[in-house]
């Protein structure tokens, strides 16, 4: 499912938690694709609302796959990604250690960064503010046909 850009916004926003955490991985082999929980201990917190904190545990749940075999609805992660993958930074809410992801807003990270890789002004610089006509300023006067129809009158002339 896709999210728009101003409902990412708005999840980034929202969620009571924004952190970093180091990947734990198990070392069974998976099933690919499958559900997996990406979980690990919080090294870094750039927000909480006091329920999760530095050091503390965190996962949630994400579908594994190859490239071509992603689902539509859930979050997911590429093999080769998960593979690469020490740290996770993660917008989360629910209650910890089991939380959700807040519109599948997480990066995979090779390390710990001490500012977040993912903001709000981030995805703010994406959105376009178009400006409404000045007063007076008519947007279209004519419907599209007739516009097009005096386009073909004025070729013929």
């Amino acid at each position: 499912m896709a999210i728009s850009l101003g409902g990412r916004i708005q999840w980034r926003m929202r969620a009571p938690f924004h952190v970093q955490f180091h990947l734990e991985k198990k070392e069974e082999p998976l099933k690919i694709p499958s559900d997996i929980f990406l979980g690990g201990q919080v090294v870094r917190v750039f927000r909480s609302d006091g329920r999760l904190g530095s050091g503390d545990r965190v996962r949630f749940k994400i579908w594994l796959c190859q490239p071509g075999d992603e689902q539509t609805g859930p979050a997911f992660i590429h093999h080769d990604a998960y593979t690469r993958a020490r740290y996770v930074e993660a917008y989360l809410h629910g209650q910890p250690p089991d939380c959700e992801l807040a519109g599948y807003e997480f990066e995979v990270l090779s390390a710990p960064t001490d500012e977040p890789t993912m903001t709000v002004t981030q995805l703010q610089h994406f959105t376009v503010r178009v400006p409404p006509p000045a007063k007076g300023q008519s947007i279209q006067k004519k419907s599209w046909w007739k516009r097009l129809l005096s386009k073909c009158v004025d070729r013929d002339s």
